[in-house]
């Protein structure tokens, strides 16, 4: 229910962007709006609430362990400058091996602040710390938006403990299928999913040619599990091309559009 909410509250700030005003009433009648037309039931409170504190939580454990490195840097640094000014090779060892073991730690924070807690893909956070600068691209490539196809009708049918599994299987499955340099999978919001291709190191590939043969390859899977004899699903998407200092969100709209185009496509 937390990934719904978020995916509510990314379209109602998108939908209202064009305006120049924007009043609570207004913010108000929007978001119910989109959350009726997602169908998206909010009367459960304490659920989104629990969801929304579980993605809190985790943002704080990173922090406080980010904290307690920073504290011990500063700790080794100033062992460092007092060990060099004495000329103590002994202590300098110390020293190295532990920023060492501090630098292990600090990547895998920064693993875990760039990645979708759920799914193991890049975050969103990731996207605009790395692809984008003033919520412009820094370079040139593609982006393929990707939508699960009635992913809720999966959920409601089997269960949200299933839909986590498809979202993670979906994951693995793009992951497998590009793996190519240059190629990362961003879990945007809820089902929905980008894949970014840089333009440099992807350029001998056939971008259209790759996300059209995954689409294809995905809807003839079947998946079973002990509880379901067969489950298929699949995904749309639409795939445009974006250079530098292009702004995303105009980008983004593109890519939406080429999303939707590709659903009627394949009803």
């Amino acid at each position: 229910m937390g990934n719904k909410l978020k995916e509510v509250t990314y379209l109602t700030v998108k939908d209202l962007k064009k305006h120049d005003i924007i009043l609570p009433g207004t913010y108000s009648n929007t978001f119910e709006g989109i959350a009726k037309k997602l169908e998206v039931n909010f009367d459960k409170e304490n659920i989104i609430l629990k969801d929304l504190q579980q993605d809190v939580n985790h943002v704080d454990t990173i922090v406080k362990r980010a904290n307690e490195n920073l504290t011990t840097l500063h700790k080794s640094t100033c062992d460092a400058q007092k060990a060099i000014k004495d000329k103590d090779d002994e202590s300098l060892k110390a020293i190295n091996s532990e920023l060492s073991k501090m630098q292990k730690q600090i990547d895998f924070l920064q693993k875990e602040l760039f990645s979708d807690p759920l799914t193991g893909a890049y975050n969103r956070k990731w996207f605009a710390d790395y692809y984008l600068q003033d919520e412009k691209f820094q370079n040139n490539g593609f982006i393929a938006f990707i939508d699960l196809n009635k992913f809720k009708i999966i959920n409601d049918q089997y269960g949200h403990i299933v839909g986590d599994q498809v979202l993670k299987y979906l994951v693995k499955f793009l992951q497998n299928e590009l793996i190519y340099p240059g190629v990362d999978v961003v879990r945007y919001a809820g089902d929905e999913f980008i894949v970014l291709f840089d333009k440099e190191k992807t350029a001998s590939l056939n971008v259209n040619k790759i996300m059209r043969e995954a689409q294809k390859k995905l809807s003839e899977q079947k998946l079973k599990s002990a509880k379901i004899k067969e489950l298929k699903f699949s995904f749309s998407y639409g795939l445009t091309s974006f250079k530098t200092n292009q702004d995303v969100e105009h980008i983004l709209d593109i890519v939406d559009d080429l999303m939707y185009k590709n659903k009627e496509e394949n009803r």
